[in-house]
């Protein structure tokens, strides 16, 4: 069956976002997508780069793969999507789980979800 997310990355509301659809990554997501943040904290204030460190982490071990993960752009995000949706949202710095409206800002989602041995062992 999978745990299917969608993490859509949201810059401005008049351009499209893009979308990360991950087959297994649900089940993780809030651990994944916090060390995924913390890793691209250096381009927090660049849409592009930080957009493309996040979905290369998140994608790191499969990035050569042919299934498991799928990236496709969608003008609407409060579009259903199907199945489990996180906004990351770039120009805010926030993160909004749409399954339990939960928002959080990026230093907050990290401090939460980020293991403590990967905060201490860096």
């Amino acid at each position: 069956m999978g745990a299917r997310i969608h993490f859509v990355f949201k810059d401005r509301e008049d351009k499209p976002a893009v979308v990360l659809y991950s087959h297994w990554g649900e089940d993780e997501w809030p651990r994944d997508l916090a060390m995924a943040l913390d890793h691209a904290r250096p381009r927090w204030s660049d849409e592009s780069y930080v957009t493309r460190m996040i979905i290369s982490y998140l994608m790191q071990d499969s990035i050569l793969g042919s299934t498991g993960f799928g990236i496709y752009a969608i003008n609407d995000t409060s579009a259903d999507l199907g199945d489990h949706t996180v906004i990351v949202d770039i120009a805010q710095e926030t993160v909004l789980d749409l399954d339990t409206n939960v928002r959080a800002d990026w230093d907050l989602f990290v401090q939460a979800y980020k293991p403590v041995a990967a905060l201490v062992g860096e």
